[in-house]
């Protein structure tokens, strides 16, 4: 009889022990809920990536977004992921005043901090990245960026005046210059090489009609209207001769990428 008590508390304890064990087992176990996407969803972002040239993107994960709120997000998320890397053109420099939406546009009003420096390429990029990630809701196709010091540059190259749409020209792909073909025609000219395309011809005849002999030039200043399979290259360029008598001329190009190279196209204004 003794001997059943004894066995009987021992299935006792040896009870009581297993399920303590069982609960805490289960307390501890980390509980993965099902995706749920009215409480979950990833945002694209496209990284100026400066060491690379070109833009890169991440998918980043977020919990129970505004729809309202998630163009202004997913640019706030961009701002802290280029801090990340010297790699990146770090968005600090850039101040974002105010972000909306309406229709199928995003409404960026912003500021460049006083010590902001940017190349043509970091400008490029860095516009590109905004302009890419604010797009990325689907009801997004445009972009109207307002540079709150009333310029019409975005920086100093890229005109901002007309909402830009996203492109794909710099994803994973080498940033090049549009105005380096114009410069190339140029130079031809000068030089004396043969040209051989009607719009190099052209240009050439339009700068004998200057009525002197050109032996230098300086290209004053030039804008973008954006940076795409076809992009628009609008210059004012100084033309000297031997004795630096100056004429100045003002000549756009549409300018085609192809090949990771930009080429003239056609002159369109001059």
């Amino acid at each position: 009889m003794k001997r059943k008590i004894i066995i009987l508390i021992c299935i006792m304890i040896l009870s009581v022990t297993t399920s303590c064990y069982s609960r805490g087992k289960e307390e501890n176990v980390i509980k993965i809920s099902p995706f749920r996407i009215e409480q979950s969803a990833f945002l694209q972002l496209y990284i100026p990536n400066i060491s690379q040239s070109c833009l890169i993107t991440e998918m980043i994960g977020v919990s129970e977004i505004d729809k309202s709120q998630e163009v202004a997000e997913s640019i706030n998320l961009l701002v802290k992921r280029t801090r990340e890397s010297l790699s990146f053109v770090n968005m600090d420099i850039i101040v974002f005043l105010n972000i909306s939406v309406v229709s199928d546009t995003a409404f960026i009003e912003y500021e460049f901090q006083e010590n902001a420096e940017l190349t043509e390429m970091e400008e490029a990029l860095l516009l590109y990245s905004i302009i890419n990630t604010a797009s990325t809701p689907q009801e997004i196709e445009f972009v109207k960026l307002t540079n709150n010091s009333g310029s019409k540059y975005f920086y100093n190259y890229f005109n901002i005046e007309v909402p830009l749409a996203p492109s794909n020209a710099l994803l994973y792909k080498d940033y090049v210059s549009p105005i380096t073909p114009v410069k190339g025609l140029f130079d031809s000219i000068i030089a004396g090489r043969q040209l051989t395309t009607l719009e190099d011809i052209e240009i050439n005849n339009i700068i004998q009609n200057l009525t002197f002999q050109i032996k230098r030039y300086n290209i004053l200043n030039y804008e973008y209207n954006k940076y795409g399979d076809f992009t628009t290259v609008k210059a004012k360029i100084a033309f000297m001769d031997e004795i630096y008598n100056t004429k100045t001329l003002e000549v756009s190009f549409l300018l085609e990428l192809t090949s990771g190279r930009f080429a003239i196209k056609e002159i369109i204004e001059h």
